[in-house]
């Protein structure tokens, strides 16, 4: 895993956000972000004294973004783990696509649902304009988005709530949706309003339906689940793909 680059990161507890930006608290938190691991391991793994990890974790425990557990098979080592969500990051300020997106909003000033549509990814790369990767809050909140509209789905096997998923998605969006079954099932968007308007970043930026999706799975299913969007307009691609694990 790559080290962090020198930046802030914003972790998400009860009680607060808290803003982080120790390169070396970055590296801990980065590697527990994956699972929890021994204070071995994190010592190694940022290469630094046992002291100076120790003080760190003692900080990281006291803002309450990470716990330490023995383990239950060696009550000699220690086990730290995050306690906290992780919720985005300062990068460096890119306002290409905000200015081509404001341009658009003001193209589209007739046509209410592009008007709207255009809107919304405007605020999303308003975000990124001034500094701030917000991606995993926009999951977090369409998967608290997909939780509350789960009772309107009927199914109670993945397979089929994967149907009832594409047609909702298809119905609210102006899409096309196709459920692919191949190694691990997959949600295939065309999206004409993307096609048209929505600028190459190299990158996918359908966070919030990411979470929308995982938010309805994780709670019909009573399951872990988990959505990653792989390919996506924005990384130059005809489509979004959504591939699902469950």
């Amino acid at each position: 895993m790559a080290k962090p680059e020198s930046k802030t990161e914003f972790y998400y507890t009860e009680k607060k956000l808290i803003a982080v930006d120790s390169p070396v608290k970055l590296q801990i938190l980065n590697l527990l972000r994956e699972e929890p691991k021994s204070f071995e391991e994190i010592v190694k793994f940022t290469a630094k004294a046992k002291s100076t990890i120790s003080v760190h974790l003692n900080n990281l425990r006291a803002c309450e973004l990470v716990e330490e557990n023995y383990d239950p098979e060696d009550r000699r080592r220690k086990i730290y783990s995050l306690t906290s969500s992780y919720m985005g990051c300062s990068q460096e300020p890119f306002i290409e696509h905000y200015n081509s997106l404001l341009e658009k909003v003001a193209a589209n000033g007739s046509d209410r649902f592009y008007f709207t549509e255009t809107l919304f990814h405007a605020l999303h790369f308003g975000f990124e304009a001034y500094g701030i990767d917000n991606a995993p809050v926009v999951k977090m909140i369409g998967s608290d988005i997909g939780k509350h509209l789960s009772p309107n789905f009927e199914a109670e096997n993945s397979e089929e709530l994967l149907i009832e998923i594409a047609g909702f998605l298809e119905f609210h969006g102006d899409c096309r949706v196709s459920l692919l079954l191949k190694n691990s099932p997959a949600l295939e968007i065309e999206d004409n309003f993307k096609a048209r308007l929505m600028p190459f970043i190299g990158k996918p930026f359908c966070a919030l339906k990411e979470g929308i999706i995982e938010g309805i799975l994780k709670e019909k299913l009573g399951k872990e689940c988990r959505v990653l969007e792989t390919e996506c307009y924005g990384t130059g691609h005809k489509h979004c793909l959504f591939e699902i694990t469950i």
